[in-house]
């Protein structure tokens, strides 16, 4: 069986007849209806009706249609891959988790274009930050971008493990403004204060109730309204005037200098939180040498391009 019949079958199908078709597969007429002849011929079944005019699937074309389709459609998916790894030496993959995806990786990735790096390919993996960590220390991607507290680095999981600081993220509690211009949701006396949290197995769910919850609820109770693990949609959320949360700072900066939202780290029980950012790369991996070109590349950044 040869591709390029199920190629003559889908334009006949799309083209409504046998000219129009060899036309457009740029051949004779004869030429087409033999090729698709031989398609019937290798599947042993009649899949153009020709008693009827124009010309009709036969029922059992019908049904499988969709399949050639998808078919023809993996096979060249599964051909332009194979050419896309053929003009690379080596893949490398770098996890990080979605809110740096937003925040710290494009200013990576202009470094890596800036240097040139068209013999490596290089792939993200954005995902949640345990997954990214968890990918990492089972050597499923090369490298990891995270965010850690100081105390608790990947570092002391993986001894073996390089790491290179890539600055600073702060966690900040931010709300939208009322009319009146004050923050429309914070700590007030006899209120409750609604919360967009995140999942308590999550490292952001679990950082925030470790360390600002405390201090918050002593001053008023919380009502949490939402939780997700998407900081970019919690963002959205608070935005729109849902309740208040803690965000790295590198996310709403733009809508706190905007003034659509406002920082409460100056009001009572609303703390701040500093992460460190790291990268980390495996000693040893099956690209160590890929794997230590975009490395390098990364960390010789002047400290200034990076998130303080």
């Amino acid at each position: 069986m040869k591709l390029a019949w199920i190629e003559d079958l889908l334009t006949l199908v799309d083209a409504g007849t046998f000219s129009r078709a060899a036309v457009l597969r740029n051949v004779t007429q004869p030429a087409f209806s033999r090729r698709i002849q031989l398609l019937e011929s290798w599947l042993n079944a009649e899949l153009i009706d020709r008693r009827s005019q124009p010309i009709r699937l036969t029922p059992i074309a019908e049904r499988h249609i969709a399949t050639f389709r998808a078919l023809l459609q993996d096979v060249h998916q599964l051909r332009h891959s194979i050419q896309t790894e053929s003009r690379y030496q080596a893949r490398v993959t770098l996890a990080t988790q979605h809110s740096l995806t937003i925040t710290l990786l494009p200013g990576l990735l202009q470094r890596l274009n800036r240097h040139g790096i068209s013999h490596i390919d290089f792939n993200v993996r954005s995902d949640n930050r345990d997954e990214c960590v968890d990918a990492f220390m089972l050597d499923k991607v090369d490298l990891l971008l995270c965010m850690e507290e100081k105390d608790d680095l990947v570092q002391k999981r993986l001894p073996h493990a390089l790491r290179h600081p890539m600055g600073r993220e702060t966690l900040v509690p931010v709300s939208a403004l009322a009319d009146d211009g004050t923050a429309l949701h914070c700590p007030r006396p006899g209120q409750v204060l609604k919360l967009l949290g995140f999942p308590q197995d999550s490292f952001m769910g679990r950082t925030i109730r470790r360390t600002c919850l405390g201090a918050a609820t002593r001053l008023t109770p919380i009502e949490v309204v939402h939780e997700s693990i998407f900081l970019a949609g919690v963002k959205e959320m608070v935005k729109a005037g849902l309740g208040m949360t803690w965000l790295p700072f590198s996310l709403v900066q733009r809508e706190l200098q905007a003034g659509e939202l406002t920082d409460l780290s100056q009001l009572p029980g609303m703390h701040t939180v500093q992460f460190e950012l790291g990268l980390y790369r495996h000693r040893d991996s099956n690209c160590a040498e890929a794997s230590s070109t975009v490395w390098d590349i990364l960390t010789t950044a002047p400290q200034a391009a990076l998130l303080q």
